[in-house]
């Protein structure tokens, strides 16, 4: 039994040839119904895969089960002023600081 490729390459060469089904088949190893029905089941997996949805893939590398240790440079530093809690991370700017603490300072941080 022929699979589906020698199939394509028949239904092709048929198509090609302007023939009905009865002549070029005539003398073949295999009937016009049969090459009918392969050009019709051909003609569905086409069209089913022209309106089949797009997969989008990604990529997903594991690189480890346990989470990273964490920097000491990215623990934060915590300033609190009255009721006002300011988070630092290393590398912050001094002159911001000092103006937000001076802010706070005038307005009695709550």
């Amino acid at each position: 039994m022929a699979d589906a490729a020698t199939w394509e390459r028949r239904v092709a060469e048929w198509r090609a040839s302007g023939l009905t089904s009865h002549a070029f088949s005539a003398g073949r190893e295999f009937t016009a119904g049969g090459l009918r029905h392969w050009a019709h089941r051909l003609g569905k997996t086409r069209k089913q895969a022209r309106n089949a949805p797009a997969v989008r893939m990604a990529r997903v590398v594991r690189v480890s089960s346990s989470p990273a240790p964490v920097p000491a440079s990215d623990v934060p530093i915590v300033v609190e002023v009255g009721g006002v809690r300011v988070s630092l991370r290393a590398g912050f700017d001094g002159a911001t600081l000092g103006a937000v603490l001076d802010l706070l300072g005038s307005r009695g941080a709550r």
